[in-house]
């Protein structure tokens, strides 16, 4: 018996499909690594939950580490400011550095959080309000300095920010992120440091809002996978265990999951506790996947039940519309879901921007909309029926 090797929920342990992706963003660490230069636009790759985005970030993480680069992960949306919470992940990660130059990091890294209102630094007076203006900016900007600094005393080649979930930042932390980025490429393009973050759908309209001026943002979006990458995600991880799959199951589960990373992961994952977690040399054949896809509804009506809850009233009435409209059960139209509820296209914005909000529909291109996991309109109809 061999355990599973499919991750649903997990980070991947294998990036497929994401090939073109991968090769941008190694392109843009040897530009960092080999001519010690700032990467002058921060990469956000978006996509709807569960197509792989952090995923794909560690990827990266493991790319820049590879190379010689210090890393600093981040989740935003937690408890510390973003520019805070950065803040502190430097500090646990230059924990060991003996060289001097850890003393000025650590007064930059304490700046910060003086600057973001975080208790805890030294502080002058009962009350500490977070910065105005560009001392925010400024204090940041110099901890990425600093940071540099001590990291490549250390032997390192520069830095890589990670931040996940970037949409749930606060936008003052946000802003300082964009102002210190156009600072440095304007003022220090010798600097070897990047800055790669994954978000929901919404997460450029956030950052637009956060700093117009957001330019130095490349937004990348992340599609489902294709057909190929899909057969490549099964195929991999069971032929490293030396376990094969039958054709015909290989397309029944392709089919079933249209290229949505997590239900395929569910699928495969199912089909393999159903085959007797098979020793080398054993198969996964269709009758595991027929079964497999008992449980995998069980898994998703779950899913399903907890995002229709989750809806108002006025968000149900537009995703039963919008499963009523869709053309090729993949995308419908706005003006078309405005016609089965009855109203103008315009009013019916407020939902359909929440909706966005929660991942449960995503744009499909111009004027269309999709649902973000495949399976999810029957569901829907269903509630009405």
């Amino acid at each position: 018996m061999q355990p599973s090797p499919y991750t649903p929920g997990q980070v991947a342990r294998d990036v497929v499909g994401r090939t073109e992706q991968l090769a941008e963003i190694g392109e843009r660490l040897m530009y960092m690594t080999e001519l010690g230069r700032l990467i002058g636009r921060i990469r956000v790759d978006t996509g709807p939950r569960g197509v792989g985005k952090t995923s794909l970030l560690r990827e990266v993480q493991r790319d820049a580490e590879a190379r010689g680069v210090v890393t600093v992960w981040v989740t935003a949306g937690g408890d510390e400011p973003l520019a805070s919470a950065i803040a502190t992940q430097i500090r646990v990660r230059g924990a060991a550095w003996k060289k001097k130059s850890r003393g000025r990091l650590l007064r930059a890294i304490d700046q910060v959080n003086f600057t973001a209102g975080v208790p805890g630094v030294a502080q002058i007076g009962a009350t500490v309000k977070p910065a105005q203006g560009g001392q925010a900016e400024s204090s940041f900007k110099e901890l990425i300095v600093e940071t540099v600094t001590a990291a490549r005393e250390e032997g390192h080649r520069g830095l890589v920010l990670l931040i996940d979930e970037i949409q749930d930042a606060d936008r003052a932390g946000l802003r300082t992120l964009a102002v210190t980025w156009q600072d440095l490429q304007a003022e220090a393009a010798a600097l070897p440091a990047g800055v790669f973050a994954a978000g929901l759908p919404q997460t450029p309209e956030i950052i637009s809002a956060a700093a117009t001026f957001s330019e130095r943002f490349a937004y990348r979006t992340l599609q489902r996978l294709g057909a190929d990458a899909s057969r490549v995600a099964l195929v991999k991880p069971a032929g490293e265990a030396g376990v094969g799959w039958a054709p015909d199951a290989l397309d029944a589960v392709i089919a079933q999951t249209r290229g949505y990373p997590y239900t395929l992961q569910l699928y495969a994952d199912a089909a393999w506790a159903r085959a007797g977690y098979p020793d080398p040399g054993g198969q996964i054949r269709i009758a595991d996947v027929e079964h497999a896809a008992r449980q995998v509804a069980e898994d998703m009506d779950a899913l399903f039940r907890a995002r229709w809850n989750n809806a108002t009233p006025v968000q149900r009435r537009f995703l039963s519309a919008m499963a009523q409209a869709l053309s090729d059960d993949r995308s419908a139209s706005r003006a078309d879901i405005a016609a089965a509820m009855g109203r103008d296209s315009r009013a019916i914005s407020a939902a359909r921007a929440a909706l966005i909000d929660k991942g449960l529909i995503a744009v499909a291109g111009h004027g269309l909309l999709e649902f973000t996991i495949p399976g999810f309109a029957g569901f829907v109809r269903a509630q009405e029926a």
